[in-house]
C-alpha cells in the first residue's frame, strides 16, 4: 500500500514540474508575440476596399499569404470566415497553412469559423511535413457543424498536425468539427515529433476528438472532451471516440506520449480507444522494425451521465487477431499502455446493454502491447469500486478472464 502511495505521489510531482516548466515556457513565447507580433486586422479590413471585416467572406487566400509574409502574427478579437484555399497545391482541403517560425496569437473573443454555406468543414488550421518551431496561443475554431444542414465526415479537423516538429498549442478550443477535433498524425512514416499541448477543450466533434496516428514525444497538459459523435443514425462516423490511437501501419510511433490531467464526459462511442494498435502487428512481409509503445496517462476523469452513450470507456480490443494471428508478427511489439488515477463514473443504466468500464476480450496472444492501471477507481450509479471489490463488478472481472494484456494494481 506504501509503495502505490509513493508511486501516485512521485507520479504527481514529476507531471507538475514537468507541466510547470511547460507553462513557464509557455509565457515566454505569448509574451514575445504579443509584444513583435504584426497585427493581421488593418490588412484583412483593407482587402474589400471598405475597411472593415466582411462576414461570411473567405479571408483563407489572404491570411495564409500574410503568414507567409510575417512570422509573429497577432489576429482580432472577433470573428473570421475561413473557408478552404483553392490556391493551395495539395488534396486535403485545407482553410489555413501554418508555416515554420509562425507565432500567432488570438485573444479573447477571437474566432475562426466556416462559411454559413459550408456543410463539411475541411483541416481548418493544418500544419504539415517539414514544417517546425510553431507557436499557437488562444485559438478558437468552430467547424461546419455550427451550420444548418451538415454534413458529416471521416476527413478534415479542427486542427491538423500532418508530421510537424516541436509545435506549442496553448489555451485552444476547438467546437463542432465535422470531422475530427485534433488530430495528430504520421506523413508518409515521418512522426509528430515534440508536441506539446497545454489547455485544450474540445466539444462536439463528430468522428474523434484527438486523433493520434503516431507521435515521438507527446504532451497534452489539462485536455476536456466532451460529446464526441452524432446521435442522429444517419450522421455517424465511428468511432466516436474521444481520444483514439490509430496507427497507420506498422511504422507508426507511440513514444514517450503522456497524457496530464484528461477529462472527458458524455462521448457517445469507447470513450479512449486502442482498438486500432492491431495495424503494428500487420507485417505479414516482416519489413518492419521492432517498435516499443510508451503510453501514459495521469489523472484521467470520465463522467457518463447521458443515457445515448454506450462504449467502453477504456477500449483496448483488438477483435479477430486470433483468428488471423498467422499474419502478424507480436513479438516484434513492445511496450507499455499506463493509466495513473483513473477514475470511471457511469451514472446511468441501460439494461442489457449496461456500460463497460473496460472492454478487451480475446486478447489472448503473446507479445504485443502490456496495459497497467494503477490506482482505478470506478464510481457505477453512485457505487463505488476499487481494487479490493473490483471483482464483484463482473464486466471488469470478465476482462481480466479474457486477457494477459491489461494488470490493475
Amino acid at each position: 500500500m506504501f509503495k502505490q502511495i509513493l508511486y501516485a505521489f512521485m507520479a504527481c510531482f514529476i507531471s507538475s514540474t514537468v507541466v510547470s516548466q511547460n507553462l513557464k515556457r509557455e509565457k515566454i513565447l505569448r509574451d514575445s508575440t504579443i509584444k513583435y507580433g504584426v497585427s493581421i486586422e488593418p490588412y484583412l479590413k483593407g482587402i474589400n476596399g471598405q475597411n472593415k471585416i466582411v462576414p461570411d467572406f473567405n479571408y483563407s487566400p489572404y491570411i495564409n499569404k500574410f503568414l507567409k509574409q510575417h512570422k509573429y502574427v497577432k489576429f482580432p478579437p472577433y470573428a473570421i470566415t475561413i473557408g478552404i484555399d483553392s490556391s493551395l497545391r495539395n488534396n486535403n482541403r485545407n482553410h489555413l497553412n501554418i508555416n515554420s517560425g509562425n507565432r500567432l496569437y488570438f485573444p479573447k473573443g477571437s474566432k475562426l469559423k466556416c462559411p454559413s454555406g459550408m456543410k463539411t468543414n475541411g483541416y481548418m488550421l493544418f500544419v504539415y511535413g517539414d514544417v517546425k518551431d510553431v507557436f499557437i496561443d488562444g485559438i478558437n475554431i468552430e467547424g461546419s457543424k455550427a451550420n444548418e444542414g451538415y454534413v458529416t465526415s471521416e476527413y478534415g479537423s479542427g486542427i491538423a498536425l500532418y508530421a510537424p516538429s516541436n509545435v506549442i498549442i496553448s489555451n485552444a478550443t476547438i467546437t463542432k468539427s465535422s470531422g475530427d477535433g485534433l488530430t495528430v498524425r504520421t506523413n508518409w512514416g515521418k512522426q509528430s515529433e515534440n508536441i506539446t499541448i497545454n489547455g485544450l477543450k474540445i466539444l462536439n466533434s463528430t468522428r474523434v476528438g484527438i486523433l493520434i496516428t503516431g507521435i515521438i514525444n507527446g504532451r497534452f497538459n489539462n485536455v476536456y472532451i466532451e460529446e464526441t459523435g452524432e446521435k442522429i443514425k444517419s450522421n455517424i462516423v465511428k468511432p466516436q471516440t474521444a481520444v483514439s490511437f490509430e496507427p497507420n501501419d506498422c511504422t507508426s510511433k507511440y513514444v514517450n506520449c503522456v497524457f496530464n490531467n484528461l477529462e472527458t464526459k458524455n462521448n457517445l462511442g469507447p470513450v479512449l480507444a486502442t482498438a486500432n494498435f492491431s495495424a503494428l502487428f500487420t507485417d505479414s512481409k516482416n519489413k518492419c522494425e521492432p517498435n516499443k509503445i510508451s503510453v501514459k496517462i495521469n489523472n484521467w476523469k470520465d463522467l457518463i451521465d447521458d443515457p445515448a452513450c454506450y462504449g467502453a470507456t477504456f477500449d483496448v480490443s483488438t477483435i479477430g487477431l486470433k483468428q488471423i494471428s498467422h499474419f502478424y508478427n507480436t513479438d516484434k511489439i513492445t511496450g507499455e499502455f499506463e493509466l495513473i488515477n483513473p477514475t470511471f463514473t457511469r451514472n446511468t443504466k441501460k439494461g442489457l446493454l449496461d456500460y463497460y468500464f473496460i472492454q478487451g476480450n480475446k486478447e489472448l496472444l503473446e507479445g504485443g502491447i502490456k496495459y497497467k492501471i494503477t490506482n482505478l477507481k470506478l464510481v457505477n450509479q453512485g457505487k463505488s469500486y476499487s481494487k479490493a471489490n473490483q471483482l464483484q463488478d463482473t464486466r471488469i472481472g470478465d476482462i481480466m478472464k479474457s486477457t494477459n494484456k491489461v494488470l490493475i494494481k
